[in-house]
């Protein structure tokens, strides 16, 4: 919608204009707004931003051209029409040689003034477009760089950005919240979902699509994080099906903190592997929050699970958990609670992962001991022995890892995902997960998107296949979303890519 401002001390003439304005253009949206002279114009313009100004030369107060000098500084983008009579051309010169383009004469012959409202409207429409051209690159710029900061972040990098960017917008940045759904949902939906969450939430998002399943809203101000992810959690659950999980990390006070956040938040999503039932993950609410009828199997459980997997990281990362939940454990009775550990310990011995003292001694040892600490103690002690035991065999997770990516090089064209990886190298999807980035660097969907992205790459500068064929071939089935990664990995389109028209552009902006 254009906002055109009418100046005239004469109503029938802000009447008359008004009335070909309508005539002309009845079916154009234009907000029309009347002033009666060049002081009240101005006090309207401090306060609206105006496209097209239209002004009569002779105005009390004010006239015409000091009107369209001070519009000018107050609106530099308006444009303003001069309204002038036949004894007044020397006026309408003036104007001209100001910077006003436009005139027509008194009386208005409507002719004339249909062919000046052409003429200007093209120009602001232009403008307009230029302008949303240039907003928009700017925009695709900013999440660029910002994907590559939160993934490559270190000081240099963000200073280097810095010299690339305006980056003052970052220092906005309140936090992160990372979405996670299934079935390549952001590959389909992602358009959607962007708009109607944008609808439902009323705050000033940002964001980031990390992959077909994954997406991260950026907030640009101030609110109660774990409430809004909360509040998105449900939101999305209740909108498109029970398969989304949400992860929301702590407020952010400074783009220096932004990678160390992100970081946070994909070690915080990785919990979905441990407990499929809860769909939102926050800082520090972990399994000693769950009802106590429930900590004890559901920790020792998961203790069970990570010494028969050899997942020495989540075990000491669980085993910490029930030492600040111990306290939890004095709901139950202490012959149930030493069975429970006995049980544990029985799975470290058919694991081979105790070596030196008998089964039966340390059985015996856990329902002598006087106290849970004591008994936390012994648990300590074997999880220390598995850890020594495995790094003196040598086990490690290079192999599960090179099968893994071997597969994902001869696969990339079809559907993976953690649980397929996981299940081919007999691990658990949690602790695949957790090998898989200390291995590699990046988590399992990062490095499948951007293997594709290489063999796009390959396939556009070697092959002269359609751009359709490509997404195809590459693992992707939406060829606007395949378009749309390819621009955010690369920083330009695949068709600027294939042509090399960019290339030097892309080598100027493309930070690695």
């Amino acid at each position: 919608m254009l906002t055109i401002l009418i100046v005239d001390d004469e109503k029938l003439e802000r009447r008359g204009i008004r009335f070909l304005l309508e005539r002309e253009h009845g079916n154009e949206e234009f907000h029309i707004l009347e002033a009666a002279n060049g002081r009240a114009a101005c006090d309207l313009l401090k306060r609206q931003d105006v496209d097209l100004l239209f002004t009569d030369i002779k105005m009390p107060f004010m006239d015409g051209l000091e009107l369209a000098a001070h519009a000018r500084e107050l609106r530099p983008q308006i444009e303003t029409v001069i309204f002038s009579g036949y004894g007044e051309f020397e006026y309408a010169r003036q104007a001209m040689r100001s910077g006003v383009e436009y005139y027509v004469l008194k009386p208005v012959d409507p002719r004339e003034f249909a062919a000046t409202l052409k003429a200007v409207l093209e120009k602001i429409r232009d403008r307009k477009q230029q302008e949303q051209k240039q907003q928009a690159s700017q925009d695709f710029l900013n999440e660029y760089f910002l994907g590559k900061y939160l993934y490559q972040g270190t000081p240099d990098l963000l200073r280097r950005i810095s010299g690339r960017i305006d980056i003052t917008g970052w220092e906005r940045i309140q936090g992160l919240i990372l979405i996670e759904g299934e079935d390549c949902f952001f590959e389909d939906s992602e358009e959607t979902f962007i708009r109607e969450l944008s609808g439902e939430i009323q705050q000033k998002l940002m964001f980031l699509n990390l992959g077909q399943n994954q997406e991260l809203c950026v907030l640009c101000s101030s609110c109660d994080l774990p409430v809004l992810a909360e509040h998105i959690c449900r939101w999305i659950n209740a909108r498109f099906g029970s398969r989304f999980y949400v992860a929301a990390g702590r407020q952010v006070e400074r783009p220096q903190e932004l990678p160390a956040a992100f970081r946070e938040l994909e070690v915080l999503m990785e919990n979905k592997f441990y407990q499929k039932e809860k769909r939102l993950f926050l800082p520090g609410k972990t399994l000693k929050n769950a009802e106590a009828e429930q900590f004890l199997d559901d920790i020792l459980g998961r203790m069970a699970e990570n010494i028969r997997l050899n997942d020495i990281t989540h075990l000491w990362e669980h085993f910490r958990i029930l030492q600040t939940g111990a306290g939890e454990l004095s709901r139950y009775s202490q012959i149930y609670t030493k069975f429970m550990f006995s049980n544990l310990v029985r799975e470290f011995y058919m694991h081979q992962q105790a070596r030196g003292r008998r089964l039966e001694d340390v059985i015996r040892q856990v329902y002598e001991l006087q106290s849970i600490q004591e008994v936390l103690g012994l648990v300590e002690s074997l999880i220390t022995e598995m850890e020594q035991q495995l790094s003196v065999d040598g086990h490690g997770s290079r192999n599960e890892v090179a099968k893994a990516k071997s597969y994902i090089y001869e696969h990339y064209s079809e559907e993976i995902g953690v649980e397929t990886l996981a299940e081919l190298v007999y691990l658990s999807p949690g602790y695949f997960s957790y090998i898989f980035k200390k291995e590699t660097g990046e988590n399992v969907s990062r490095f499948i998107r951007c293997y594709r992205m290489e063999k796009a790459k390959e396939l556009l500068a070697g092959t002269s296949k359609k751009i359709v064929q490509i997404c195809k071939e590459t693992g992707f089935s939406n060829v606007s979303y395949f378009c749309k990664s390819f621009r955010e990995y690369c920083g330009c389109s695949p068709e600027q890519y294939r042509k090399g028209e960019t290339a030097g552009e892309v080598s100027e902006t493309k930070i690695q």
